[in-house]
């Protein structure tokens, strides 16, 4: 899907989440980069508007989560009453910590692109052991982080400006990064885990988009 196909895609599901200060929300990821920005510096979405696409994979592989019957966590979800009102805020704003967070930059880089290198005069030519090459200058994306608060306590703090999370939202956005987080915190994940299993759900289902869904080359990118 296209960038616009995404934001509209994004807009339809967010106006279904009815807590007050919701729509007040969406006017400030409006008008920050969050449609725009990459999801990562390089390494997944790392491309205009992939933190948008990201944020769509990861609710809707949580909602097949919810809605697919007979599964694991069906039951667990059903148990714990887990409606499509807090997989929507879980899914599309875990990661809304990363607004205002990259920047473009530009570096030089090896291309070994047989047609990019027959633009190039021979001077300009160079070759290793991968074959003819040219250097180019490229875009990419650096950290220049506008509000230092941490990961998935910053997407707590931004969201709750705006509108109140329930407990077992506020946990599951908090924790999805799961054991990336510091050693020293997984005894308190583990706590938190067993209180909130919705924390385990979001931490497969982001894992999921990234290693799988927005893998280079995945024939799996029904999604986005």
């Amino acid at each position: 899907m296209s960038r616009e196909e995404n934001i509209a895609r994004f807009e339809e599901l967010f106006k279904k989440i009815t807590r007050d200060g919701a729509d007040k929300l969406l006017e400030f990821i409006r008008k920050s980069d969050f449609y725009t920005a990459p999801a990562s510096t390089r390494f997944h979405n790392a491309k205009e508007g992939g933190l948008l696409e990201h944020s769509l994979n990861v609710y809707e592989l949580l909602s097949k989560k919810l809605h697919t019957e007979g599964t694991l966590w069906n039951d667990i979800m059903k148990e714990k009453k887990i409606t499509e009102e807090n997989l929507l805020i879980i899914g599309l704003l875990h990661d809304i910590c990363k607004v205002n967070y990259y920047v473009q930059d530009y570096k030089n880089q090896k291309t070994y692109d047989k047609e990019v290198v027959s633009t190039y005069s021979p001077q300009e030519r160079k070759r290793d052991s991968k074959g003819e090459y040219v250097w180019e200058t490229v875009p990419v994306y650096t950290v220049e982080d506008q509000m230092p608060y941490g990961h998935g306590e910053k997407s707590v703090m931004i969201i709750e400006a705006y509108m109140t999370l329930k407990w077992s939202e506020k946990f599951a956005i908090r924790w999805h990064m799961g054991f990336s987080t510091p050693k020293e915190e997984w005894n308190i994940l583990s706590d938190a885990m067993r209180k909130y299993p919705i924390i385990m759900a979001i931490m497969e289902a982001d894992l999921e988009a990234t290693h799988i869904l927005e893998a280079e080359g995945s024939p799996c990118s029904r999604y986005s």
